[in-house]
């Protein structure tokens, strides 16, 4: 697969890793949009959230749970962006865990 995601997996492109096992890997993002900005995703590829198994979709969200926990995160925000017209630019599956300064014009 020619998926730049696919491709962070394989090794063939670099990504500062924050977490990884034998199905999820996360990293940081190369555009933040919070004082902490990770990308968690399957190491599978799915292009988009709705095509997820339950359990699948399951060990992803304890994967977040996991991240989070370990930088002490006690406020984030967990987003996913399903599909072009939601934002999503990258077509393999990826959840977005932000932490510290909103956007301008975002009010929490």
């Amino acid at each position: 697969m020619n998926c730049v995601f696919c491709k962070i997996v394989r090794g063939e492109e670099s990504a500062k890793k924050v977490y990884e096992d034998e199905k999820v890997l996360a990293f940081y993002t190369i555009a933040p949009e919070a004082n902490f900005h990770v990308l968690v995703i399957p190491k599978e590829h799915f292009e988009k959230f709705d095509e997820l198994d339950g359990e699948t979709a399951y060990y992803i969200l304890q994967a977040v749970a996991k991240i989070a926990r370990s930088f002490n995160l006690d406020h984030f925000r967990v987003v996913n962006k399903n599909g072009f017209s939601a934002g999503q630019r990258v077509p393999h599956l990826h959840i977005h865990i932000l932490s510290g300064n909103l956007p301008k014009g975002i009010i929490p």
